[in-house]
């Protein structure tokens, strides 16, 4: 399998688990697997993406650092604001992943909301950007 097949795998998976998962989470009012699943969606879809464009990444749960930092060099006018975006709800999804799965914190309906509007936001950037 080729790294662009590998990715294009992990971003049908995070398609999957976006339309599947997520979304009845987020009807289900379960606010702590919303925001678990909303992470598992950005991991992926980064974690795709940069297969995609055959650049490696760390095996850490938090690549938006390395997506913005690897897209910054390679494709230079790419929206600096999105990019930041990016940045931000890769990093706090990823904060907040072992929290929410564990219940060591109650996520709120506003914290879920957040999740779920952030992965979504997410996936439409990084299909558009491939």
């Amino acid at each position: 399998m080729t790294n662009r097949e590998s990715g294009e795998r992990l971003i049908r998976e995070a398609e999957r688990i976006f339309s599947r998962d997520l979304k009845a989470a987020k009807d289900d009012m379960d606010h702590n697997m919303t925001v678990r699943r909303a992470q598992e969606v950005v991991e992926l879809i980064l974690k795709g993406a940069l297969k995609v464009l055959g650049i490696d990444y760390p095996k850490v749960h938090d690549v938006g650092e390395v997506f913005v930092q690897r897209v910054r060099e390679k494709y230079p006018p790419t929206d600096k604001e999105v990019l930041e975006r990016i940045r931000i709800i890769s990093m706090w999804l990823s904060e907040a992943r072992a929290p929410s799965f564990y219940f060591e914190k109650n996520y709120t309906y506003d914290d879920a909301m957040k999740a779920y509007e952030d992965a979504e936001f997410l996936v439409k950037e990084i299909k558009a950007f491939l």
